[in-house]
C-alpha cells in the first residue's frame, strides 16, 4: 500500500467518524469536526495505534463522544 493510499484511507475514515458523530448525537458538522480533531482518539488513529482504523465508524464515534463527555465534566 502506498503512502498516498494510506493517507486517503485515513482521511475517509476521519470523515466517516465525523459524519457518524453528527448522525448519532445530533450535532453540527462543525461541532463534530472540532470534537473529533481535539480528541485523543483522533491522535491514536493518526498514529495507527491499536489498529483503531479497523473498528467501525460508529464505534469510534461513540468513543470520541464519550471522551468529549468526560472532558466536559472537568
Amino acid at each position: 500500500m502506498t503512502e498516498e493510499s494510506k493517507l486517503a484511507m485515513r482521511a475517509t475514515k476521519c470523515a466517516n467518524i465525523i459524519t457518524s458523530l453528527c448522525s448519532l448525537f445530533g450535532i453540527s458538522l462543525q461541532q463534530a469536526t472540532d470534537i473529533f480533531y481535539n480528541s485523543e482518539t483522533a491522535g491514536l488513529i493518526e498514529d495507527g495505534i491499536a489498529d483503531l482504523q479497523c473498528r467501525s465508524d460508529k464505534y469510534l464515534a461513540t468513543l470520541v463522544w464519550e471522551e468529549y463527555q468526560e472532558s466536559e465534566k472537568q
